[in-house]
């Protein structure tokens, strides 16, 4: 691919800059979403990245892109068991408000600022029961496993993840399946040691012509 590499960000519905937008807790509704977006990019060599639940839908467009013929020189999946894996964890997406709370609190990752607002966790629990729900109901779609190289990554202090579950994406690639443990917690992806694990995967990809 000529010119320099640039970072493209898939923000879902009622995050970020789509934060005025309803949210959603459907997987197949939010990879359609996820779908539309990426489609500009996937026409040239390109690699997906996906941290805890984008972690799935990073390796399900993946798929999606391979099925259709423009598959990505890699998927890179940080911080999640694999698809059938089992969670390290109960589920919390059922909980009731105050035990949900406490179960995403405890589980750290969150600015601890917003458990002290109220104005804030009546903006920001919706949100953050639909990610939980979507991270937990997620199952593999059908079809093959990914055959571009995979290559994933989690944190050594990271309680979301364990090694059996990190071991279980062997099941899901026919290709090169890679797993490193990286010093860190759950959120990896602000840590130097991260972003040179990235730059490392990257020029360790074979070189293609851009399709």
């Amino acid at each position: 691919m000529g010119g320099a590499a640039r970072t493209v960000l898939l923000e879902l519905p009622g995050h970020g800059t789509r934060m005025t937008e309803p949210v959603r807790d459907d997987f197949g509704d939010v990879l359609d979403d996820l779908v539309r977006a990426s489609a500009p990019h996937t026409t040239g060599r390109y690699v997906l990245l996906g941290h805890s639940m984008g972690a799935a839908f990073a390796y399900e467009l993946g798929r999606h892109w391979a099925a259709l013929g423009r598959p990505p020189a890699a998927v890179l999946v940080v911080g999640r068991n694999g698809p059938t894996a089992r969670r390290p964890f109960p589920d919390i997406h059922r909980l009731a408000v105050p035990a949900f709370l406490d179960a995403v609190r405890r589980l750290g990752g969150t600015p601890p600022q917003l458990f002290e607002r109220p104005e804030l966790i009546e903006l920001f629990t919706p949100v953050l029961r639909a990610d939980f729900t979507l991270s937990e109901t997620y199952e593999a779609l059908p079809g093959p496993p990914l055959a571009c190289p995979l290559w994933v990554s989690a944190g050594t202090d990271d309680p979301m993840v364990d090694d059996a579950g990190l071991r279980d994406w062997e099941n899901h690639g026919s290709g090169d399946v890679r797993i490193e443990w990286l010093p860190g917690g759950h959120f990896l992806l602000d840590d130097p040691a991260f972003h040179a694990y990235v730059a490392g995967v990257l020029r360790a990809l074979p070189l293609a012509a851009a399709r």
